[in-house]
């Protein structure tokens, strides 16, 4: 099986840097509050297709710690695959853009469920080769990846939208 993920990524390095319309990137995250300890890293490589479709194709590495009232400490390694189809459709200006992504999450470690979401967001391409994405909540089907229970969820939390940075090459 490891064979088969090193084989895939030299597919997509290879595949991907034969052509400008590449990128590379990703975004990292933290949470530390009272009982609560969350890190997240979040590579990414991805094509564009064209003006206003992308593929790309992340992973995924979580690590949560929580305490409860006995101060017992709770420990959640999880490792995912991330791959996404981005439909870009429209532009404000010449540095921004509205996108919304189909993403499929596919939980590897202690996370084995899997989930199908939908994830609107703005980008700003600061410059002619770095772009920052913002994506703001997510709608779609869970299937024991975000929560213990299967079924549709929505999630408008604008409050902490996950900021991914791209460079083009």
């Amino acid at each position: 099986m490891k064979k088969l993920f090193l084989v895939l990524a030299l597919a997509f390095a290879g595949i991907f840097t034969a052509n400008a319309q590449t990128w590379i990137g990703g975004g990292i995250g933290a949470q530390i509050y009272d009982n609560h300890t969350q890190f997240s890293i979040s590579p990414e490589v991805g094509y564009n297709i064209n003006n206003h479709w992308t593929v790309a194709l992340g992973a995924s590495y979580n690590f949560t710690q929580d305490k409860d009232l006995l101060d017992e400490t709770y420990t959640i390694n999880t490792l995912s695959l991330e791959p996404y189809v981005r439909y870009i459709g429209g532009t404000i200006g010449k540095k921004f853009s509205l996108f919304v992504d189909l993403t499929g999450d596919f939980g590897l470690l202690d996370a084995s469920g899997y989930a199908v979401s939908l994830r609107p967001g703005v980008a700003w391409a600061a410059t002619e080769k770095f772009t920052a994405a913002f994506r703001f909540g997510f709608a779609g089907y869970d299937h024991g990846f975000y929560a213990p229970n299967n079924g549709f969820f929505l999630n408008c939390e604008t409050v902490a939208p996950e900021i991914r940075f791209y460079y083009s090459f």
